[in-house]
């Protein structure tokens, strides 16, 4: 069975590398039931709803032009932008994304982390309504 290992993750968003801040990379695909129960039935009925996907990524902050911090706070409540996540460096998955969610950490004792959320909303385009690629 192949194995893969976390460093050679490759993760971009609106074309700048992120990989060298990212400390984690999730990417969930969510496909919430649509409920098709009628009033006839003995037990409850459903059907697979439109899928969602989002990515979430864990970094250290480096304010530095043509960095994540200043890439990621230009896209707050922008058009979305191109991301790729390839958790092994080579085959992954990408798209369009928006910016839903972006929070900065700065514990006194520690390194100064950020936590970037992104909700995937086109696969060849922008607004698109298709799934990302996966390649």
């Amino acid at each position: 069975m192949a194995r893969v290992h976390g460093k050679d993750v490759d993760v971009a968003f609106d074309s700048v590398q992120l990989e060298d801040e990212t400390k984690s990379v999730t990417l969930n695909f969510e496909v919430p039931p649509a409920d098709t129960t009628s009033f006839a039935d003995a037990s409850q009925t459903a059907l697979a709803g439109k899928p969602k996907i989002g990515l979430s990524i864990d970094g250290f902050l480096d304010p530095a032009a043509g960095a994540g911090d200043i890439t990621i706070f230009g896209e707050l409540g922008a058009v979305a932008k191109a991301w790729d996540f390839e958790p092994d460096g080579t085959t992954g998955y990408n798209g369009y994304a928006i910016v839903t969610g972006y929070s900065i950490t700065a514990p006194v004792d520690g390194a100064v982390t950020y936590k970037l959320d992104i909700l995937h909303n086109g696969g060849a385009a922008a607004m698109d309504g298709a799934l990302p690629t996966r390649a």
